[in-house]
C-alpha cells in the first residue's frame, strides 16, 4: 500500500483520484470475473449439447451397424 501511495504522489494524483482510480480498479476486476464466469457457463453448455449430439450420433450409427451387421451374418 505505501508503494501505490508513493506512485500515486510521483503521478500527482489527489486522494480523490486515487479513489476513484481503485474504485474503477474494484470495478473492472468485478467485471472480469463476471465475465469469466460467464463464458464458463457459456463453455459447459455447448459441451453438453456437443455430447448429447456426439451421443445420439453414435446411438443412431450403432444401430445401423448392428442392423447392416446382421444382414451381413442372415446372407452368410
Amino acid at each position: 500500500m505505501a508503494q501505490s501511495a508513493a506512485l500515486s504522489t510521483k503521478a500527482g494524483l489527489s486522494a480523490n483520484d486515487r479513489e476513484e482510480a481503485m474504485a474503477e480498479v474494484r470495478q473492472l476486476i468485478t467485471d472480469l470475473r463476471d465475465a469469466a464466469q460467464d463464458g464458463r457457463q457459456l463453455a459447459r453448455r455447448y459441451a453438453d449439447v456437443l455430447q448429447n449430439v456426439v451421443d445420439e450420433y453414435c446411438i443412431e450409427f450403432e444401430k445401423r451397424a448392428e442392423a447392416a451387421l446382421a444382414r451381413l451374418e442372415a446372407a452368410a
